[in-house]
This record gives C-alpha cells, sequence and structure tokens, in this order.
C-alpha cells in the first residue's frame, strides 16, 4: 500500500511539473512581425519596442503619447486614436517591453523607471525624425491607463519640462518591493517552472476572457478577445510577469508632491481592480489634479465607454492650453 502511495505521489509529482511545459499553448504569432500597417520598431539599449504613430493634417496642435495598462498594448487605445487626429494631435501609442509586439527578453527590467528610460528615448528619436517643425520642441502630453499610470509618473519625475499634462485613466502607481517571494521566483528553475504553469493557466481564451469581464464590467465580444489574447501568446510573455515581480524600482508615491505638473484624472464609478478611493487619494497627492468620474464605467473606460471618456480627454486638452 505504501508503495503504490509513493508510486502514487512521484505521477503526480512529474504531472505537475512537466505538465505545463507538455501541455503549453501554441504560439499563434512571432516575435518581430509587422500586426499593422503603422506597426514600427526602435531598439532603445538592446529592447525592441513596437509602437504606432499617427499624424494629423496640418496644423498640428500637440503630441500624445498612450501608455497601456497591465496585459494590454496599442489595441487598448483603438477607440480614441482617430478623435486626436482629427482634432490635431500627432498620437502615438507603444507596447510596453514584454507586452503586445514588443520585446520578450527574458530577465527585463520592468521597473517604472526603466520603463520610463525606454519610452523618453522612443519620443526624443521621434521628435528629431517624425515630428514637424512646428511642435517639434513641445513638451509631451502623457496619458496612462491603469499600471501605465507609474510609467507617466516615472516619466514625468525623470523629465518635467518635457511634459505637458499627465492624463490617469485609472491609474496605479503602487510599487511593491522584491521580497522574499520574488527572490525565489527569481530562481531559473522556479521562475521557469511558474512562467509556464501560468501559461497555461492563463494564457488561454477562456481566462482571458473572464479576466477582461472583470476589467470591462461587462460581457466581451469576440474580437476583443482576440485583441488581447493574440499579443499574450506570443513565445515568451509568460516570463514578463514573473519579471515583473522580482525588477526592483523606486517607491514613486513618495515623489508625487513634488509633480507640479498638471494632471488629469479619470475614473469608473464601478472599477474593481484599481478602486475610486486610489483616484480620491492619488488627486489628493498630487498638486494639482482634477478628478471626474464615470458612472456605469469599471476599469477601461477608454474601452466601454469611448465617447465618454473621449469627450473628457478633449476638455483636459483644452484646459492644459
Amino acid at each position: 500500500m505504501r508503495k503504490r502511495i509513493f508510486i502514487g505521489l512521484i505521477i503526480m509529482f512529474i504531472l505537475v511539473g512537466v505538465a505545463p511545459f507538455l501541455l503549453a499553448i501554441n504560439d499563434s504569432v512571432e516575435y518581430g512581425t509587422l500586426p499593422f500597417t503603422n506597426s514600427a520598431f526602435t531598439v532603445v539599449n538592446d529592447v525592441n519596442i513596437h509602437y504606432r504613430v499617427w499624424m494629423p493634417e496640418e496644423p498640428v496642435i500637440g503630441k500624445i503619447l498612450f501608455v497601456h495598462g497591465l496585459a494590454g498594448s496599442t489595441f487598448s487605445w483603438r477607440y480614441t486614436v482617430d478623435t486626436m487626429r482629427e482634432a490635431g494631435y500627432a498620437v502615438v501609442t507603444v507596447d510596453l517591453p514584454g507586452f503586445g509586439y514588443s520585446d520578450r527578453t527574458r530577465g527585463l527590467d520592468h521597473s517604472q523607471t526603466a520603463r520610463a528610460r525606454y519610452l523618453w528615448a522612443l519620443l526624443e528619436e521621434l521628435d528629431q525624425n517624425t515630428m514637424l517643425d512646428t511642435v517639434r520642441n513641445q513638451p509631451w502630453d502623457l496619458v496612462g491607463h491603469s499600471m501605465g499610470g507609474g510609467t507617466i509618473t516615472a516619466m514625468v519625475l525623470a523629465k518635467p519640462h518635457r511634459t505637458r499634462a499627465l492624463f490617469y485613466v485609472a491609474g496605479s502607481i503602487d510599487h511593491q518591493p522584491p521580497g522574499i517571494a520574488s527572490s525565489i521566483l527569481g530562481l531559473p528553475v522556479i521562475g521557469s517552472w511558474l512562467a509556464n504553469v501560468f501559461r497555461f493557466l492563463f494564457l488561454n481564451p477562456n481566462r482571458i476572457n473572464r479576466f477582461l469581464e472583470s476589467a470591462y464590467g461587462r460581457e466581451l465580444l469576440e474580437y476583443e478577445v482576440i485583441g488581447y489574447l493574440t499579443p499574450l501568446k506570443i513565445k515568451g510573455t509568460q516570463h514578463t510577469f514573473i519579471d515583473i515581480t522580482t525588477s526592483r524600482g523606486v517607491a514613486l508615491e513618495h515623489s508625487l508632491s513634488t509633480i507640479t505638473t498638471p494632471a488629469f484624472l479619470l475614473w469608473g464609478a464601478d472599477d474593481s481592480w484599481v478602486p475610486l478611493n486610489v483616484g480620491h487619494q492619488l488627486a489628493d497627492d498630487l498638486l494639482h489634479a482634477e478628478l471626474t468620474i464615470i458612472q456605469g464605467s469599471a476599469h477601461c473606460p477608454m474601452e466601454t465607454h469611448a465617447s465618454e471618456f473621449n469627450t473628457w480627454l478633449m476638455e483636459s486638452l483644452n484646459l492644459r492650453q
């Protein structure tokens, strides 16, 4: 009897340890492809960054960068780009390293300060090579959703003179310093195993659908699930979530009171991911902040309440001029 139990435990251990590697999701997209007609890549410190640019008809009145949240991509801003471009803004959307179609190299630094360096290098390149003379030296408007809120915070702290205004969309800037758990995840064998477990359990249509339903606050359309899932299926995505946990950054919340740049905050009243009380606290911590709430919206108002979101963004842009 004991022998059978022992053999059973060995078999179970093998199945648990090996199954994620054997049953991993097939990759439908190869890294480095050009998924959109205006897709482009740039290399910053050996990190390949995917971005997209929309230039308006002249005159160009400003430049605006959109930064997505956790598991998002340039797809997250599909309902806003045309509105901004038609209003005269040069629009840039970007995939943070590890997401969308950007670099999947293992061991990347995913701290917000590192992301800020990548994005400022991208914007400087665009200012030199893409932007018209009329706006080349103008500062940028920065929009950050959820995790992207921390990114734009790190960006303004690094280069306040290059930032005209901040737009937080359910923005999260919480910093969780690596502890014992992250040290364990940093061990190659354990990190690789857990990354593949994550891939097997979560990077599939059913899980992504439930994930997005929680963020959207409603049922998903098929194209919405596909839009998020397709880049997440690129080989190496699973390691991004491990590397995020082990990346060491600085606590941005301690520097909020030093930011003098105007800030506009938008929150969904029904947001369960980054609750409304976080928005109120952020508005209190920033020197010049204005909070707007969309009733009936959850965590992704730019997608579920696009008309209200675009109206808020245009009105806020007009206020900061």
